[in-house]
């Protein structure tokens, strides 16, 4: 017996189920190296968000200073640090699996240390740490936004959709370990061009979201693989 899909409402079932299947499958532009901690962190101090577009042009490729991982630039506002800072502290926070450190004053003491894409890594590295010593943290959380492009447009359309890109690492004080990272890095297409994005698409409300949103999204997903005491 032969199927028949002139009835529109049970075509459109058909193709949205398809459509779920398909997305089941995908892989988001979301990496988590999720692996157990290999030492005890009770405390975390969180660093402020270091905007890596003050060191390179936009739209090249740049490797993490800290990790390796390649991620290309794009333009950042003075905005988009706080509020990425403010928005990982809050969910952090939530999770309560961890003490939350404040940053407060960590800015100082790291301004002028990034002024150029030649800086040795360790130096950064051990800027970190130190400064994790002297807030009493197990470890530090620190985090580099190498993109944060607004849409052009509304919710109904845009010339050019959000495109987001940052990373974060958990460094661990004592040992001056890397003991996880996580990296971002999503622009916004249509659903026209890649169907596989229809839980996102419909999750975001089925419009064109601002980079607020799109980065604010990636966060949480990012935080769901973070590894637990």
């Amino acid at each position: 017996m032969k199927t028949s899909f002139k009835n529109p409402v049970l075509r459109m079932s058909f193709i949205l189920f398809a459509c779920l299947m398909l997305y089941s499958c995908s892989t988001p532009a979301i990496h988590s190296e999720s692996a157990r901690l290999p030492f005890s962190i009770k405390s975390i101090l969180i660093l402020p968000f270091h905007d890596v577009s003050l060191l390179y042009e936009s739209n090249i490729n740049v490797r993490c200073h800290l990790c390796g991982q390649v991620m290309t630039t794009g333009v950042v506002p003075d905005s988009a640090g706080p509020f990425m800072t403010s928005q990982l502290i809050s969910l952090m926070e939530k999770d309560q699996a961890y003490t939350i450190l404040s940053s407060e004053g960590s800015q100082d003491m790291l301004s002028g240390m990034m002024s150029g894409p030649d800086n040795a890594a360790e130096a950064y590295l051990n800027l970190y740490i130190n400064t994790g010593k002297r807030a009493g943290a197990d470890a530090v959380l620190i985090g580099n936004i190498f993109r944060f492009q607004e849409r052009k447009g509304n919710r109904a359309s845009v010339e050019s959709a959000a495109s987001v890109s940052f990373d974060l690492h958990l460094i661990h004080v004592d040992s001056g370990r890397i003991v996880w990272a996580g990296h971002f890095d999503q622009t916004q297409r249509p659903l026209s061009e890649n169907i596989l994005e229809l839980g996102s698409f419909i999750k975001r409300g089925a419009s064109w979201i601002t980079a607020e949103e799109l980065a604010q999204g990636g966060l949480e997903d990012i935080l769901r693989r973070f590894p637990q005491p």
